[in-house]
């Protein structure tokens, strides 16, 4: 069983090899502790280890979607400020095209009654 752990502790310390230095107490002991008090410090570190690099991996997720939210946020405000833009846009040239329909209906009733003056004078 001994094999197994030595395994099993440097895939640990690998991944967060600087929560190592900060768990570990200094001790001041001078007794050397047996294979029991070391296979159950193990465990305990073992499992501290993976709920605190569990704790990190959930709080780098939440920062990450923070950010997203915060992106998404930006790019709604962008895509409001274009929709903004081209109402406007489209109000200014849908006044253009009334503007030059009406003036089109000016020149036409102005042709018109042009051609009937004509018309009347050739008579």
């Amino acid at each position: 069983m001994p094999h197994k752990k030595q395994q099993l502790r440097p895939t640990a310390a690998n991944v967060s090899s600087s929560l190592d230095l900060e768990s570990e107490d200094i001790s001041l002991e001078t007794t050397v502790p047996t294979t029991e008090d070391i296979s159950s410090s193990d465990e305990q570190r073992d499992g501290s280890q993976k709920v605190t690099r569990q704790l990190i991996e959930r709080k780098e997720l939440l920062h990450n979607v923070q950010l997203l939210k915060i992106e998404l946020s930006q790019k709604n405000l962008i895509i409001d400020n274009m929709k903004a833009d081209h109402m406007s846009k489209t109000e200014e040239l849908e006044e253009r095209l009334n503007d030059a329909l009406h003036q089109k209906q000016v020149l036409a009733l102005r042709l018109d009654s042009h051609l009937k003056l004509t018309q009347e004078e050739n008579r």
